[in-house]
């Protein structure tokens, strides 16, 4: 018996096969990749809002007003669509004239405060 110049269904199975696991990581790690898409974005968003913050008080010192108060304080901004909560903590330094910022921001979901999603630290001085 003459045999024909296909492919047995085994080849055909291992084929299949291979395609499948190579379709299913390919999947997988697209699933993963968006997942740090969205993560750096959201990083990326709190690093924004907390450099405005130290502009803030950075601005506000240009303007005459008496440096940042010490202690801490919370305030809720919205940037880019999104609901963030920014907590200042201001302390004093050894310099008279220099005070150290701690900048934490946390994104607000579901009316709840998740984080922080990113911390910075700033100094104002007098001038």
């Amino acid at each position: 018996m003459k045999r024909g110049r296909g492919f047995t269904l085994i080849e055909l199975m291992i084929a299949l096969a291979v395609v499948a696991v190579v379709a299913s990581t390919v999947y997988l790690r697209g699933g993963e990749t968006m997942a740090q898409l969205h993560s750096l974005e959201r990083r990326t968003l709190a690093h924004m809002v907390a450099q405005n913050a130290i502009q803030r008080a950075r601005l506000q010192r240009r303007r005459g007003e008496a440096p940042p108060a010490l202690g801490a304080t919370r305030r809720r901004v919205t940037f880019a669509g999104l609901r963030w909560t920014v907590a200042v903590t201001t302390r004093q330094t050894s310099h008279p004239l220099l005070r150290r910022l701690r900048i934490d921001v946390f994104a607000i979901q579901e009316n709840a405060e998740v984080g922080p999603v990113d911390s910075v630290t700033a100094f104002v001085g007098q001038h």
